[in-house]
C-alpha cells in the first residue's frame, strides 16, 4: 500500500498493512518535504521530495528559485519497530542569483534533518554519539547492533571527536588535581567547578605553563582548591594572582597521618625493645626445661639469626657512613646492593630492623585476650565457659583459636611441669600485651577516629596506647586538635596548634609543620572555607574508569569529550541537589553543627586516610 502524506511527529502516523498489518512509522514533521513512497520489508524505505519554491545560498544567503538539476541522496535514520529506516531524498541544485558570489551552483539544505554531506540523520548521529560517550567505540557499536542502529566503531569514535564542547557559564570556584596517563611517568590535570561538582576541562599535562595559560583564559575565578603540589601553587600565582588558594583538607589529614604513623612506629618500637629486654632477662633467670617451647629455636637457627643480624648491622653502618658523605638514597642503594626503598626505610628508622621471628598475624581473638587473661587469673579454666563469655562479648572467631590461647596460658603461666619457674601476673600480661601485636597503621586508625565511634575494646586499647608513653599522649592530643579544626572548620586555631607542636619537641611533626608554615595562607583557607578537592577525587575515579575501559588507547581528543559529557538526567540531578543544599543552608545558617554534619567530606577523608596510613 502506498501513501503520499506530510507527517507530523506528534499527531500523524503512517499505518501500513503490507506483509504485517498494524505496523506504524513515526517520522519528523519536516517543512516543505513530502513523502512519495513507503516500502516496508526487512527494511523500511521512505522516498521523500522537497517542494520548497526557493532555497538560500549557503555562501551569500541569497534566495534563488532557478533550479539547475536534481539528484538523489540516501540517508539512514533510527529504526522503527525493530526495522532500519532508509530515506531516499530527491533534492535540487540551484543557481545563485548574485553575480559576485563565488558559489555559482548550490544544493538546498535540510538543516532540521541532516548535516551537509552526511549519510545519517541528526537523530541517528545523536544516538550513535551517545552510545560512544557512554560505552566507547566497540561497546557502543555492539549495543547499537542489538538495538538495530547501524554504525561501526570508527564511525562512533569520529562522531565523539566531532562533538562540540559543552557550553557552561564562567566558573568562580574550581579545583585542580592531577591524574596519571602512565603512573610515575606522565600526568594530566583535571579541572572541576566545585559549585556544580562537574568537570569543566581536561589538560594534557600538569606543567606550570599549561595550567597558568588556562587560568589566564578564565579571569572570573576567585577561589582555587588544590593539593600540596608546588607546581599548581606556582601556576595559580602566575595565571590567577587574584584567586585565593585553598589547601585540600584530605591531603592535610594524609600528611598529618604520615607524621603520626612515624611517631607511633618509633614509640611502638621502643615498647617492643623494652618488652624484649625484659623477656630476655626472664629467660636468663629461668632454668632450662626439657619440654619443648611453643616456638622452639635450635642452636643453628640462633646462629643463623645472629649472623643475619650482624650482616644487617654492617650494612646499616655502611649506609650511615655514605649518608654522612651526602650521598642520595639511590646512590647508597647501588653501593650496598639493596633496594632504594629499603635504604630509605632503614635510614628513617634510625636503627637496624630486628631480624627475629615474624610477629604473629592479627586474629579475631586479639581484642579479647586481655579479658581472657583476666578470667584466667580469676581461676576460670573451663574452655566452654570462656567461649560462651567471649561469644556474648561479640567474638566471632573459631573455637580452635580460643583453646590455642588457653594452651599458651597453661604453658607459660601456670604449668610448673612445662616451665621451671612460674611467671608472675605482670610477666603474663607482658606475654599477652595487646600493644605488642598492634601495627602503626592500626594505631593510627585508632588515633584518627572519633571516640564515640570506637568499640569498647578499641577504646581500651587506645587508652593503653596513650598511657604507654607521654609522647604518644601528646601525639594523640595534637592529632585530635587538628582533626577538630578539619571537621569544624575552625582555622583560627591554627597558630595556637602550631605553637603547641613546637612546644612538644616531637621530631616526627617537624616536616608537617614546615609544610604548613610555607603554605600557611592556603592551609588556613582550607581549614576555614567549605571548599575541598572531594568532588575532584570522584571525577578522577570516573576518569580512570573511562580510560581503562578504552584499554589505554584513548588520546586527549577522545578522552576529553567522554569525561566532560553529562547527560540531561545527570544535570537535572545535580541542579536538584544544589538547590536542596542551598535551602538547607538558608534554613540552618545558624546551626553550624548541622551544616558540618551534611558535609561528610572531612570525616570520610579521615577514615580513608587512616586506613591508608
Amino acid at each position: 500500500m502506498w501513501y503520499t502524506k506530510k507527517l507530523n511527529i506528534f499527531s500523524h502516523v503512517l499505518t501500513l498493512s503490507r506483509n504485517q498489518p498494524h505496523s506504524m512509522i513515526i517520522f519528523l514533521d519536516l517543512p516543505d518535504v513530502h513523502v512519495e513512497e513507503v516500502d516496508v520489508a526487512e527494511e523500511i524505505i521512505l522516498t521523500l521530495r522537497t517542494i520548497s519554491p526557493t532555497a538560500s545560498c549557503p555562501s551569500c544567503g541569497t534566495q534563488s528559485s532557478h533550479i539547475q538539476s536534481r539528484y538523489r541522496r540516501t540517508l539512514h535514520d533510527l529504526p522503527s519497530g525493530g526495522r532500519p529506516i532508509r530515506l531516499i531524498m530527491h533534492v535540487r541544485r540551484f543557481f545563485c542569483k548574485k553575480n559576485t558570489c563565488a558559489q555559482k551552483i548550490f544544493v538546498e539544505r535540510l538543516p532540521t534533518l541532516c548535516h551537509p554531506h552526511a549519510q545519517r540523520t541528526k537523530q541517528l548521529q545523536e544516538a550513535l554519539c551517545q552510545l560512544g560517550l557512554r560505552g566507547g567505540g566497540q561497546a557502543g557499536a555492539d549495543v547499537g547492533s542489538e538495538l538495530g542502529i547501524s554504525g561501526s566503531r570508527d564511525t562512533i569514535l569520529r562522531l565523539v571527536r566531532q562533538l562540540p564542547p559543552p557550553v557552561r557559564s564562567e566558573p568562580h570556584v574550581i579545583g585542580l588535581d592531577d591524574w596519571a596517563w602512565k603512573r610515575r611517568l606522565r600526568y594530566g590535570t583535571l579541572i572541576c567547578d566545585l559549585e556544580l561538582g562537574l568537570p569543566i576541562d581536561l589538560l594534557a599535562d600538569r606543567s606550570v605553563e599549561t595550567v597558568s595559560t588556562w587560568l589566564k583564559e578564565h579571569p572570573s575565578i576567585d577561589t582555587i582548591s588544590r593539593d600540596g603540589s608546588s607546581e599548581y601553587a606556582s601556576a595559580i600565582k602566575k595565571g590567577a594572582p587574584q584567586a585565593r588558594q585553598v589547601s585540600d583538607r584530605w591531603h592535610l589529614v594524609k600528611n598529618l597521618a604520615a607524621c603520626v604513623s612515624v611517631q607511633l612506629t618509633q614509640s611502638l618500637t621502643e615498647l617492643r625493645r623494652t618488652e624484649a629486654a625484659a623477656t630476655a632477662n626472664v629467660e636468663q633467670v629461668e632454668q632450662p626445661s626439657g619440654e619443648p617451647q611453643s616456638h622452639p629455636r635450635t642452636r643453628s637457627e640462633r646462629h643463623a639469626q645472629q649472623a643475619r643480624q650482624a650482616e644487617r648491622s654492617v650494612r646499616y653502618e655502611q649506609m650511615t657512613s655514605l649518608q654522612n658523605q651526602r650521598m642520595k638514597s639511590a646512590e647508597i642503594a647501588a653501593v650496598v646492593g639493596m633496594a632504594e626503598r629499603t635504604v630509605r626505610d632503614w635510614l628513617r628508622r634510625g636503627d637496624v630492623p630486628y631480624s627475629g621471628p615474624r610477629k604473629p598475624r592479627p586474629s579475631l581473638l586479639d581484642p579479647y585476650k586481655a579479658y581472657l587473661l583476666e578470667r584466667w587469673h580469676q581461676g576460670c579454666r573451663n574452655g566452654a565457659q570462656l567461649e560462651r563469655e567471649l561469644r556474648a562479648k561479640g567474638y566471632k572467631g573459631s573455637q580452635k583459636a580460643i583453646y590455642r590461647s588457653l594452651a599458651a596460658l597453661e604453658l607459660f603461666v601456670s604449668s610448673p611441669s612445662r616451665r621451671s619457674s612460674v611467671l608472675t601476673s605482670e610477666e603474663s600480661e607482658r606475654q599477652l600485651n595487646p600493644l605488642l601485636a598492634l601495627s602503626a597503621s592500626q594505631a593510627t586508625w585508632l588515633f584518627f577516629r572519633k571516640e564515640d565511634e570506637l568499640k569498647a575494646e578499641e577504646q581500651e586499647t587506645l587508652q593503653q596506647l596513650r598511657q604507654a608513653s607521654t609522647s604518644l599522649e601528646t601525639t594523640y592530643q595534637l592529632a585530635k586538635a587538628f582533626l577538630h579544626m578539619v571537621r569544624e572548620l575552625t582555622g583560627e586555631q591554627l597558630d595556637e596548634w602550631l605553637e603547641a607542636v613546637q612546644a612538644s619537641h616531637l621530631e616526627a611533626f617537624e616536616s608537617f609543620v614546615t609544610g604548613v608554615q610555607q603554605d600557611k595562607d592556603a592551609v588556613l583557607a582550607g581549614l576555614t572555607l567549605p571548599w575541598s578537592n572531594g568532588p575532584l577525587e570522584g571525577n578522577v575515579n570516573r576518569l580512570k574508569l573511562i580510560k581503562r575501559s578504552m584499554y589505554g588507547r584513548a588520546e586527549l581528543d577522545l578522552l576529553k569529550p567522554r569525561v566532560l559529557h553529562r547527560s540531561k538526567q545527570n544535570q537535572e540531578r545535580k541542579d536538584k541537589s544544589k538547590n536542596k543544599n542551598k535551602q538547607e543552608q538558608q534554613v540552618g545558617r545558624l546551626k553550624k553543627a548541622k551544616r558540618m554534619k551534611s558535609s561528610t567530606t572531612s570525616q570520610h577523608t579521615t577514615i580513608c586516610i587512616s586506613k591508608v596510613a
